[in-house]
């Protein structure tokens, strides 16, 4: 289902509860840009914390456009999952002193028209959210009563003509002594949120209330002590105010209420947006960033990584394409797995997406990544347990327990990032140094020539004269 600003309050209830109810949650995430060229190109030398400086600064510049997310519920009495499928659209705002900007690669524009995004609803419907590092700065201007004043301050010309325009026409009924009640519908819940305060400021004697059952009117009552209505408390005004601008934010929270196991393909990219996007600004150190991670999503399985673990297990012939997640998703949906011929779990899509099989589309891909883990995870349990037979979600996620809070990471020194503990030792072969003994500098190109045909490599400048190759495998 899709998810924008027009109908995320009336599904948010329904969201909420489908998530207390699963027992893990598909994620997958569309960006405006990917990190491209010379200067971001994984190279077999980098350590994960060399890898996390060298992009933390221009991660901080991308944001998700598209958050895909699955809740699959377990029906115990049929031994099936019922998968409810999401894609929220974000758009980020700007609110009082909180700008947020972003920049849009020409190449992934390319790259995601080619996938049909539909950047109107971005633009138009995206849903607005804040960081947790946003949302502590409205939370202390409201505290320091300068929220009103601040947001005042930032108004765009229309909306300043609307709140002038309130205000005479409060100014021009309380004279006129014509009705008890006015109110005023207003759709923006920032600019309802100056209105009340404004008209109570200006207005004393008045008591103006949103509470008839229509968030968006502003109703003002002649007399302010009339019997059976009461203002509506500051704290409610801003707390409704909160709700709103949180945003997509609120979905975040839920899942670092509820602990829900997060499952995706691929997720280092994702996992560092994650933080930049919805926590804050991303920390200086690489261990900070990890310990902040896991304090609020303790448990997040990475499919690619146990997809390529695990495919070891299997011969040649039995391997599937690739470990991408379309080619593994079709490897499992299509049956061609010979270790799942018995006992398998059936999968329904309960909320369709609009499209099905549109790769790319958040949606669709957060629930690829979830039955992928389901029959990674059933294939696991029945390995260890020596048959081949019904499994449960808290079996799976047992046989799966090794696996956990491991991130896959591309072409790097080592093979995953490990969000509770200290990273792995390199899994690649000794680095090779050589020296040029006739050139005074040494020719980079020319030595790519002569070994590009042995395998996987990449060769770095270690002086003028000398320089270190690192190899992708031992055979290389």
């Amino acid at each position: 289902m899709d998810i924008t600003k027009n109908n995320f309050a009336e599904q948010i209830d329904n969201i909420t509860k489908n998530l207390k109810r699963s027992c893990f949650v598909g994620l997958d995430a569309e960006f405006t840009a990917i990190l491209s060229g010379d200067g971001f190109k994984h190279r077999l030398f980098d350590t994960n914390k060399e890898r996390y400086d060298l992009i933390k600064n221009e991660v901080s510049k991308m944001i998700m456009t598209q958050v895909g997310l699955t809740m699959f519920q377990y029906e115990r009495e049929f031994d099936n999952y019922a998968a409810i499928g999401y894609t929220f659209h974000l758009c980020p705002q700007a609110l009082a002193d909180i700008d947020q900007s972003f920049i849009f690669q020409a190449s992934t524009l390319k790259f995601l028209c080619k996938h049909n995004f539909d950047f109107n609803k971005f633009i138009y419907d995206g849903i607005p959210y804040l960081s947790r590092h946003e949302e502590k700065i409205i939370r202390q201007m409201i505290h320091d009563k300068t929220l009103n004043s601040n947001l005042i301050q930032k108004m765009e010309i229309e909306d300043e003509k609307k709140l002038q325009q309130c205000c005479s026409e409060v100014s021009r009924w309380l004279t006129s002594g014509e009705g008890e009640t006015l109110y005023f519908d207003i759709e923006s819940p920032v600019l309802r949120y100056i209105i009340h305060n404004e008209i109570r400021l200006r207005f004393p004697d008045v008591l103006t209330t949103d509470s008839l059952g229509n968030s968006n009117k502003v109703l003002i009552y002649r007399d302010k002590y009339v019997e059976g209505a009461n203002s509506a408390p500051m704290a409610v005004l801003e707390d409704n105010l909160m709700n709103n601008i949180l945003g997509f934010s609120q979905i975040i929270n839920l899942l670092v209420e509820h602990k829900k196991p997060i499952i995706g393909h691929n997720l280092f990219l994702d996992v560092v947006l994650l933080h930049s996007q919805f926590i804050g600004p991303l920390p200086k150190y690489y261990s900070a960033f990890k310990k902040n991670v896991n304090n609020l999503f303790p448990i997040i399985f990475d499919t690619k990584y146990i997809s390529h673990e695990m495919g070891k297990k299997l011969s040649y012939d039995e391997l599937w394409n690739s470990n991408k997640l379309q080619d593994l998703y079709e490897f499992f949906s299509e049956g061609k797995c010979k270790k799942l011929e018995k006992g398998i779990n059936f999968i329904k899509l309960s909320t369709p997406f609009n499209v099905k099989q549109s790769y790319h589309e958040a949606g669709w891909d957060s629930y690829c990544s979830g039955y992928c883990f389901i029959r990674l995870g059933h294939w696991a349990a029945c390995e260890t347990s020596g048959s081949y037979r019904p499994v449960g979600p808290k079996e799976k996620l047992a046989a799966l327990d090794f696996y956990c809070n491991k991130i896959n990471v591309i072409r790097g020194a080592v093979p995953y990032m490990n969000l509770v503990s200290d990273d792995p030792p390199s899994h690649r072969p000794t680095l090779l140094h050589i020296k040029s003994m006739k050139e005074r500098m040494i020719n980079i190109a020319k030595i790519s020539s002569v070994i590009e045909s042995s395998g996987s490599v990449d060769i770095k400048r270690y002086g003028n004269r000398t320089a270190l190759i690192a190899a992708g495998t031992r055979n290389t």
